[in-house]
């Protein structure tokens, strides 16, 4: 069976056979990175890493070069694609079945794209645990993943 496919018989008993684990590498992320592994091993699961890199603003939006900005971009999108094969080594390191997905455009609409492509029956993703000002003025990534996710969200606040 490909991995992408979903098994009617995982589905009717509703485990949680795929867990996408959304990450921005920040320390909540790492945090919510640990449940996300502990939750893998208990369930006999599948672990889809993913991250959502910023669509690459136009080079007259910005101060930089259209070369300039691609530059950037591709520095970013290598010292990611690293990150990735880094953590998906310690899963596997670990025992666990693993590997990564790499996106670009907005974080919520991926991840919850990517959820349903993939199949996945949780998601597993960190929160920076901001309120007031800061939450009304930046919106939350996970709050909207939480809305619009075709599955159950686990969140794992960034302690301080």
């Amino acid at each position: 069976m490909s991995a992408n496919k979903t098994d009617p018989e995982i589905e009717r008993r509703g485990e949680f056979a795929r867990i996408l684990f959304p990450t921005d590498f920040s320390a909540g992320s790492e945090r919510a990175w640990a449940v996300a592994r502990g939750l893998t091993a208990r369930l006999g699961a599948e672990l889809i890493l993913l991250h959502v890199l910023a669509e690459t603003p136009l080079y007259s939006e910005s101060f930089f070069t259209a070369e300039q900005t691609r530059d950037v971009f591709d520095e970013a999108r290598d010292w990611v694609v690293k990150r990735l094969g880094e953590w998906t080594a310690t899963a596997t390191a670990e025992g666990l079945s693993a590997r990564w997905v790499l996106k670009t455009g907005v974080p919520h609409a991926e991840i919850v794209g990517a959820a349903a492509q993939e199949h996945s029956n949780l998601i597993v993703m960190g929160t920076h645990g901001r309120g007031g000002l800061d939450r009304a003025l930046l919106g939350s990534v996970t709050d909207r993943v939480v809305r619009l996710a075709p599955c159950p969200v686990v969140t794992v606040r960034e302690t301080n």
